[in-house]
């Protein structure tokens, strides 16, 4: 990047470049942007430019209402029709035009995480002894919203009443120690309307809110991601992440030379129809592409397979301009295809993964249908309890909005984190028959893998284990069948029967 009238060789930060503009070098941040240059071009100078020109805007749960509710008047004053977006119904993901980037946190999260819980993730939430006194400003604010029907009521100079801050939409009322919070806002700040409280409650909204932003934004920086250019969600970003350690060492393509051949003249006039029906500009020649396919040693430009005259093809590397010189790359029919308007580099490091495929984890196919069958039939759904990822005393609620005031939680081992920090099977499927010797085997790590086996419970604990644990079976239990539950359960039930009627 060359910056006009500054050394090279030294690392300037935005503390510079607001010096810059209040020396008058500058008008604006936007006018010292449009003056950097970027000398000779990199192979990834539009990715950086395009980063560089996107002012990301965030918001928490935006992509289902307010994205929705402000789109059509955002873009109209913005005047522009340059808008990609990337939805997932009923919400959009991402949203953006070629100044801005509209993303929304709550895809960089797991799903049902509150703005509090984000918020305490990652500054460590409100730490004030007194919650109603609290000025620390980590925790979200209060604010009468249905107590606003009209501009004027913001100029209102008392503070509202208690009864302003229930919500009909909601079915909630306002506690007395949060209505006493806001009576201490009030005073404390020196509010002389309902207009300084608005401001309030969006300054808490949003100051926080960048704090946790940089703070996560820092977490993927470890893996060299940048969490708003990298991805749209946290799916996205792990996926990344997880080749980066797994995968170091990829496997490419042999990109020895082809046998050569001419471009198809006929296919040249089909591409001519098509930027005429677009209203595209068309300026190819059939002398660029011959050239093309001999630089490109009559290999696919994104896959790098052998190319023929019956699959090669002119991809648009900019797809918002038509089929002219230097906007071409010659590429086989199914990536041109597939491609669509993704980056050529995104697109060439998917293909990467796919050749490499046989290092990635193997589904089971038709050819192990037994395997597959044998493992579906042992998956057992796991008992349906009550604990939330997250619960604290006194604050989580409960049956119909009760407080919680205990907490108990037993949790024998934890398999989920224990499997994962462990080596996972991968590769494609084998199967060994058991042999003589393969319990010692196991015993000593020398075979990794599935292993089917019988769990049998010895007699003499059968009594002591006979409240715990339940039976997992994936049918309607009949506790009245024997044939069903067992002998040893079935006894238990008829025993424990007898010695309610006698009590």
């Amino acid at each position: 990047m060359e910056i006009s009238g500054v050394n090279l060789g030294k690392t300037y930060k935005m503390s510079d470049v607001e010096s810059w503009i209040g020396e008058g070098k500058y008008a604006s941040f936007f006018d010292f942007h449009s003056s950097l240059g970027f000398g000779k071009q990199r192979s990834d100078y539009g990715k950086l430019k395009q980063q560089l020109d996107q002012v990301p805007v965030f918001g928490f749960n935006s992509g289902r209402y307010d994205i929705n509710l402000i789109k059509k008047d955002l873009f109209a004053v913005i005047g522009t029709d340059n808008i990609k977006s990337v939805i997932k119904n009923p919400s959009y993901m991402c949203m953006a035009t070629s100044d801005m980037k509209m993303l929304d946190i709550s895809n960089y999260v797991p799903a049902g995480t509150s703005y509090d819980k984000y918020l305490t993730t990652y500054l460590g939430g409100c730490k004030c002894d007194d919650k109603i006194r609290c000025v620390c400003r980590l925790g979200k604010g209060l604010f009468p919203y249905e107590y606003i029907t009209a501009f004027n009521v913001l100029n209102q100079t008392t503070i509202s009443p208690k009864s302003a801050f229930d919500s009909n939409l909601r079915g909630t009322s306002i506690s007395g120690d949060d209505y006493e919070r806001v009576k201490f806002v009030w005073e404390y700040y020196e509010m002389k309307s309902i207009k300084d409280l608005l401001i309030w409650y969006n300054n808490l909204d949003v100051v926080p809110f960048i704090k946790a932003i940089k703070a996560q934004r820092e977490l993927f920086k470890r893996f060299d991601l940048d969490m708003f250019a990298d991805g749209v969600s946290l799916p996205g970003l792990s996926e990344k992440v997880m080749y980066q350690t797994c995968f170091n060492n990829l496997q490419y393509p042999d990109k020895k030379q082809a046998n050569a051949f001419q471009f198809p003249a006929k296919r040249m006039g089909g591409y001519k129809i098509q930027d005429a029906k677009a209203k595209r500009k068309f300026g190819m020649t059939l002398d660029h592409l011959n050239t093309l396919l001999q630089k490109q040693k009559y290999l696919c430009g994104l896959c790098y397979c052998r190319l023929t005259a019956d699959t090669a093809s002119a991809d648009r590397i900019n797809n918002n301009l038509g089929h002219i010189d230097g906007n071409i790359l010659i590429s086989c029919v199914k990536c041109n295809t597939a491609r669509k308007d993704m980056s050529l580099g995104g697109f060439r490091y998917k293909k990467l993964l796919e050749f490499n495929s046989d290092r990635l984890v193997y589904s089971i196919d038709r050819e192990e249908k037994d395997i597959y069958a044998k493992m579906k039939a042992n998956i057992a759904g796991g008992p349906s309890i009550i604990f939330n990822r997250y619960a604290k005393r006194n604050e989580t609620k409960i049956r119909g909005g009760k407080v919680c005031k205990k907490i108990i939680g037993y949790d024998a081992n934890a398999l989920y984190l224990w499997a994962l920090g462990n080596e996972m099977p991968c590769g494609r499927l084998t199967t060994v028959k058991a042999y003589d010797g393969i319990i010692d085997d196991i015993k000593a790590d020398k075979v990794f893998g599935f292993l089917e086996c019988d769990i049998r419970t010895p007699e003499h604990h059968k009594h002591y284990f006979g409240d715990m644990t339940p039976i997992f079976k994936n049918v309607l239990i009949d506790c009245t069948n024997e044939s069903v539950i067992g002998k040893h359960m079935f006894d238990y039930n008829e025993a424990r029967k007898q010695s309610q009627l006698v009590s």
